[in-house]
């Protein structure tokens, strides 16, 4: 899985964890740590991050190629990987990309559709990223448009991947990982849901005080 936020404190526990192959931004989390967008990158790396997703912003596809260039000069150690939004200006940035450097890692974000995700999958992104949340509240069915990617993907053999994003709850991480995502970007608060159970941590707690009740026994 990747987290998704670029808050240092979160990353720093959760890398401990073993769970998260690395981390997902947007100028959306990036804002919310009111600083300038270079040193959260910079920081965010140091703290032995594998992989981090930088989105490329800009109006127009010149735009996009420009910023992922600003990008492109941070990622010193090639672990920096572009989010790209899928529209018409996406898929020619994706191109520009990919004639640039042919290995570099570019996620297309802001999937609504399958048939978004096919032609983004086609124009040479590495991975997809279906906003579930989103998809729900626009009536539309992320599970059943994860399930024709996923199924479109296989059966030509295309690499890429599904990194399913945009959740408010933990039912929906899991529901879109069994309709055939890859993996999941999801906040820390999710993360922590996900593991931390009223009735585990009960349980948890009476195996410690009769692990206790056994040391004291001689």
């Amino acid at each position: 899985m990747f987290l998704d936020t670029s808050n240092l404190e979160e990353i720093k526990a959760s890398l401990k964890t073993g769970v998260f192959k690395g981390v997902t931004t947007n100028p959306t989390i990036l804002l919310k740590e009111n600083r300038n967008r270079s040193e959260q990158i910079k920081d965010i790396l140091e703290l032995g991050v594998l992989k981090l997703f930088v989105q490329v912003v800009g109006a127009t596809a010149d735009e996009l190629f420009e910023d992922y260039r600003k990008i492109k000069a941070l990622n010193t150690k090639k672990n920096i990987a572009y989010k790209v939004s899928m529209d018409l200006s996406g898929l020619e940035v994706v191109k520009r990309i990919r004639e640039d450097d042919q290995n570099a890692e570019i996620l297309g974000t802001a999937i609504y559709s399958s048939d978004q995700a096919i032609l983004a999958a086609i124009a040479g992104c590495s991975f997809v990223a279906p906003y579930v949340n989103r998809m729900e509240n626009n009536s539309i069915d992320p599970y059943d448009a994860i399930e024709k990617m996923r199924l479109f993907f296989d059966e030509r053999d295309l690499s890429c991947k599904i990194v399913a994003a945009s959740f408010k709850n933990t039912s929906q991480i899991v529901n879109a990982l069994t309709s055939g995502a890859h993996t999941c970007t999801i906040p820390y608060d999710l993360f922590l849901q996900m593991i931390n159970k009223d009735v585990a941590a009960s349980a948890i707690k009476v195996f410690n005080e009769q692990g206790q009740k056994l040391e004291k026994m001689k």
